[in-house]
């Protein structure tokens, strides 16, 4: 029975002070003789529970198996990890004993409690490490929902973070993240530290992970350790986890809406820079600026030559004028069907090299099936084949000039599409400039045709006015002396 703090004050007083017997507190107070005894000396307060002993050879029992479960849990993604009702479970099951859910969620609850993570706190020295990791955010381009990849960098010791987008996590984007990284701090830290990453580890974790060759490269480049974490153990690079939600709150919230992955970057960088620039660290004397122009004369140099992070492979190029990549179709001049060509990858173009020369470079699509078909490529089969102009999808989705989209749009005439290609072919003698300036005159008329353009383009197109234009006055003293001789005439009549 417990009681509260009034009644335990007056069974303290009749013991301590008026030296009553336990019975007579016990009649006085109308409490059992038990109550009485267990409070009067003062070893138990009214408010403590006392703690109930577990059974000590059902939890010696299963007291190593869960303590092995829980450090395997460690190890685990946390989507894998075994919960309370997972072990009770396994328990069971597997090793037969016969113990009820609630025990075991109190076992797992007390053991946790005894065998507590610890941290320690760490200082970084300037220059001395790097730290990277993704970031999955929203952003709207070209008026579609997108979620790009955010490639997050972090110098520890300044606070210094940048960070790219990308359409992808793919090892092109992770290697070209670290120079892009590099060359925003001025240079490299002797240790990144990562995550283990599957574009940079092969195989196992920490100081066991097998390194990808690609990213073997990269590191002896530029000269840098890397170091990746132990499994779950996210506070070796707590720096870069910040960074993540930081560049989220700074330069993704709002949802920032642009046209292209360029116009996205140049957002990502100017907020990642303001906040460098007006951002001190709590507990940091200098402001991430003026640390981080400390910081960057204790770096490694950049090397002389920047890593060709690029990807090549060989392909052939198919009658429809296309090569083939990772589901997607890209256009090259005729000339070349039939020909093995060598496609160069980057995050954001795939180039196409015939003999060591460049043919022709393309954006890459961002999504399979999202051809690039470049109406140029086709205009010579085009010429040949006049009745499949209507239905060409070079024209319909092709890629081209805005003018010439503009051009179809506006134009009022049956062949439309046609008249394009013709003016596409007459102006192959001229400039680009000149032909797509000519292209657009005739659009601002708001009715464009064939015999328009041909019409601008036999103009010259007009130049910038020029501000030291001189006047040159025609002198009069011819007129002055006409009128001196007709007045002589007057006078003499």
């Amino acid at each position: 029975m417990t009681i509260d703090w009034d009644t335990y004050r007056k069974v303290r007083q009749l013991f301590l002070v008026e030296r009553q017997s336990i019975r007579a507190i016990s009649r006085q107070l109308h409490m059992s003789r038990k109550t009485v005894r267990k409070y009067c000396r003062g070893g138990v307060l009214p408010d403590v529970r006392k703690v109930m002993e577990r059974p000590a050879p059902l939890f010696r029992e299963v007291e190593s198996e869960i303590i092995r479960l829980l450090e395997e849990n460690k190890t685990l993604p946390k989507k894998q990890r075994l919960n309370a009702r997972n072990i009770w479970e396994h328990l069971q099951g597997e090793k037969g004993i016969a113990i009820s859910q609630s025990t075991v969620r109190k076992y797992v609850r007390e053991l946790r409690e005894r065998h507590p993570e610890v941290f320690l706190p760490l200082a970084h020295e300037p220059g001395e490490s790097m730290q990277f990791d993704w970031g999955d955010m929203n952003a709207v381009i070209a008026g579609t929902k997108t979620v790009v990849s955010v490639f997050c960098a972090v110098l520890p010791h300044s606070g210094a973070l940048c960070s790219f987008v990308y359409p992808d996590k793919s090892t092109l984007s992770f290697l070209h993240g670290h120079i892009q990284a590099f060359e925003f701090a001025g240079g490299v830290t002797r240790r990144c530290i990562y995550d283990n990453l599957k574009t940079a580890v092969k195989k196992g974790s920490g100081k066991n992970a097998v390194k990808q060759e690609k990213f073997i490269r990269l590191e002896a480049h530029y000269g840098f350790e890397a170091v990746f974490c132990n499994a779950a153990s996210g506070w070796e690079k707590a720096n870069v986890e910040n960074a993540v939600a930081i560049v989220r709150r700074i330069a993704f919230t709002p949802m920032p809406r642009v046209d292209s992955y360029e116009e996205l970057q140049n957002h990502v960088t100017n907020r990642c820079l303001h906040y460098a620039q007006t951002h001190t660290i709590l507990g940091h004397e200098h402001s991430i600026r003026d640390a981080l122009e400390q910081e960057r004369k204790m770096l490694l140099p950049l090397p002389d030559v920047r890593l060709d992070t690029g990807f090549t492979f060989t392909a052939l190029v198919h009658p429809d004028l296309t090569v083939h990549h990772e589901g997607t179709r890209y256009s090259i001049p005729c000339h070349l069907v039939g020909k093995e060509v060598t496609l160069c990858l980057s995050p954001f173009h795939l180039t196409i090299f015939y003999r060591g020369r460049e043919i022709y470079k393309h954006d890459r699509a961002i999504k399979k099936q999202d051809h690039r078909y470049v109406l140029e490529h086709y205009l010579e089969i085009l010429e040949r084949k006049p009745r499949a102009v209507e239905q060409a999808i070079p024209i319909k989705r092709g890629i081209m000039p805005e003018e010439c989209r503009e051009f179809l749009r506006l134009c009022r005439e049956p062949e439309a599409k046609q008249q394009l290609v013709k003016i596409l072919l007459f102006g192959s003698q001229v400039e680009r400039t000149k032909l797509l300036w000519a292209i657009q005159q005739a659009n601002n008329t708001r009715n464009p045709n064939l015999s328009l353009v041909k019409l601008y383009l036999e103009l010259e197109e007009p130049g910038p006015p020029k501000d030291d234009l001189e006047v040159q006055h025609k002198s009069l003293t011819a007129y002055d002396d006409l009128l001196q001789e007709g007045g002589s005439t007057l006078e003499s009549e």
